[in-house]
């Protein structure tokens, strides 16, 4: 996933890498320039500088040999560090952007995958932790593409050329220098597989931390409504405290490990200080010779103590890329869509439907029945009978254990989603409304928006008139996340204007229009009546007098349907229908003040 990512930036990649190896290469000069300022200045000896950089220097105004020997140094310090800043200037430049553009595709992939996830994978799925690996996990992968990354050419470039130049300076030193190089790779990766399972479990618990502070801020209004705040700041801390606890071992687990590295990497500087030493002290190394290996001993020990680090991004890295992984594999929505276009005239069908959520959970069992082309059926039943499984069924939300639901005739999972979809329109009964205009929430489904002739008569026949006019900015009108600034009635009746505006073949209505008084209720259902006279319409609701005006009415219980018939034969037998109709009939009716229709 990661390199498929990279496709596109492998070369700014590559460059970046070929820059820091030029850098590092670099780097190993300057302890050669010391040697030669200690030997031929302070030691006197002669420089073993090219002969046409000391005619170059001699033409400069006859210097001396101390005089010229220490313009040569400062010359090539400048010139050393010119070239080194100017390759890390590259390679920083093609790091960052080669990361940045990975990580856009990244970012894309994620959000188109979870775009098309099925309905059903949401309902197990942690928003939080979903939230926690397209942010987090993603910039966990983003800093380690614009820095370790590329530091790991750095630190192998660095390691072969430092033994390479200790080799050819004094092989006996080398071979003093080098053995402390496995042992703390070893030690590295030792630790890369703790940091692992310990990351793991930090990012985790960072995830729940993330659902509990997106859940209160999602659910304010009943927080609030039930004075669980005290509640809710418990849980809050003791996930914050989980978070704490993992991530407190995370650190001390860096701790130990920068700890020992450099207890190990000064301890085999101790050793190539007191050989050194010995043999500058008995003539068999120079001193400048005996400087650039003190030197090239810590430019040694820098990467090897840096793979570590590098491992240890890895290592996070890892996890973070495997939680990507995990949403990218799953299954889109379309990965089972059919081929078809759907059209005709409207006739739905039910055949020996049955549907489980999970294992011994049946929801719907056998259940049979069929709309006419332009009929109108609602459909009643307890709570958890199954009625919005039947909506949801319909545009293939869920798909049934088994039998098949029919359009025209047509199985509708031969029938492409989005074809099915253009011809269903299901308005639900918790609707969401996105963070902007009034406007642009109602005009969501159409390409291009909607003109306010359009929007003001699907407004007349939602119930939305009164309440557009009562805005400051009409149609304008921010709404706020999920819609908070408007009422439960003002949401509903904006998704069914939403709806209808896309002017759909067969219309869903699941229970729809609860949030709203019986007189909007009533006004909402002619006016639908009168405009969308002949269009194939499911109604489910609990509300007798949204149920009473439907061509049929389907009752449901323990998952298939106990009776059918229009309101005039239900209400006078007996079943289920009739003891609601009873309990409905017996309550006070509800009412509404004169111009409040439209305000609920």
């Amino acid at each position: 996933m990661l390199f498929d990512c990279m496709r596109g930036s492998k070369l700014l990649f590559l460059g970046s890498i070929v820059s820091i190896a030029a850098a590092a290469a670099l780097s190993l000069a300057d302890p050669l320039i010391i040697r030669f300022a200690i030997d031929s200045v302070v030691g006197g000896r002669p420089p073993d500088a090219p002969v046409w950089i000391l005619a170059l220097v001699d033409r400069s105004g006859g210097l001396g040999p101390v005089a010229r020997n220490l313009w040569l140094c400062a010359v090539a310090f400048t010139g050393v560090g010119a070239l080194q800043a100017l390759f890390m200037f590259f390679r920083g430049t093609f790091a960052a952007v080669a990361a940045e553009r990975s990580i856009k595709v990244m970012r894309d992939r994620l959000f188109a995958k979870i775009v098309d996830l099925p309905f059903s994978y949401f309902g197990d799925a942690n928003s939080g932790d979903l939230v926690q690996r397209c942010s987090s996990d993603v910039d966990t992968v983003r800093k380690f593409l614009s820095t370790q990354f590329v530091d790991i050419g750095r630190a192998v470039a660095l390691l072969a050329f430092t033994a390479v130049a200790m080799s050819l300076v004094d092989p006996y030193m080398t071979k003093v220098a080098l053995p402390i190089i496995p042992a703390i790779l070893v030690f590295s990766y030792v630790f890369f597989l703790k940091i692992q399972a310990a990351f793991t479990l930090s990012d985790e618990a960072e995830g729940a931390m993330s659902q509990t502070l997106q859940e209160n801020l999602q659910g304010v209004r009943v927080v609030r409504a039930f004075a669980r705040a005290d509640w809710e700041r418990a849980r809050f801390d003791e996930r914050n405290r989980h978070y704490s606890r993992v991530t407190t071992r995370l650190i001390m687990l860096f701790g130990w490990y920068w700890g020992i590295s450099i207890w190990l990497c000064l301890a085999q500087t101790g050793v190539v200080l007191a050989v050194g030493g010995w043999r500058a002290s008995n003539g068999l190394l120079s001193v400048g010779t005996f400087v650039v290996f003190f030197a090239y001993i810590g430019r040694l020990m820098w990467p090897v103590r840096q793979l570590g680090r590098t491992l240890t991004e890895l290592g996070k890295t890892t996890v973070s890329l495997k939680r990507l992984a995990e949403v990218l594999d799953e299954d889109d929505e379309y990965g089972d869509d059919g081929a078809s276009e759907s059209s005709g005239p409207g006739l739905v069908e039910f055949d020996r439907v049955s549907f489980a959520y999970g294992a011994g959970c049946p929801v719907l069992e056998n259940l049979s029945f069929s709309i006419a082309p332009g009929e109108t059926v609602a459909v009643l039943g307890r709570t958890g009978s199954g009625k919005s499984t039947l909506a949801q069924l319909l545009v293939r939300l869920v798909e049934p254990v088994s039998g098949s639901v029919r359009i025209d005739g047509v199985d509708i999972r031969s029938i492409s989603k989005r074809s099915l979809r253009k011809r269903v329109g299901l308005v639900l009964q918790e609707p969401f409304l996105f963070s902007k205009s009034f406007r642009d929430n109602v005009a969501l489904g159409v390409p291009g928006g909607a003109g306010d002739a359009e929007l003001g008569h699907i407004a007349a026949i939602s119930g939305l008139s009164g309440t557009v006019a009562g805005f400051e900015k009409g149609w304008a009108t921010p709404v706020g996340e999920e819609g908070v600034t408007l009422s439960g009635g003002q949401r509903q009746r904006a998704s069914i204007a939403r709806t209808l505006l896309r002017k759909p073949d067969i219309l869903v209505l699941d229970d729809s229009l609860s949030a709203v008084d019986t007189g909007t209720d009533a006004a909402i259902r002619e006016a639908l009546r009168r405009e969308r006279g002949g269009v194939t319409t499911l109604i489910v609701s609990h509300r007798i007098t949204t149920l009473a005006g439907a061509d049929r009415i389907v009752v449901l219980e323990n998952g298939r349907v106990s009776d059918s018939g229009t309101h005039a034969e239900l209400s006078s037998r007996p079943g289920l229908y009739r003891r609601i109709w009873e309990i409905q009939a017996g309550l006070e009716p509800e009412s509404a003040p004169a111009g409040h229709v439209g305000s609920a």
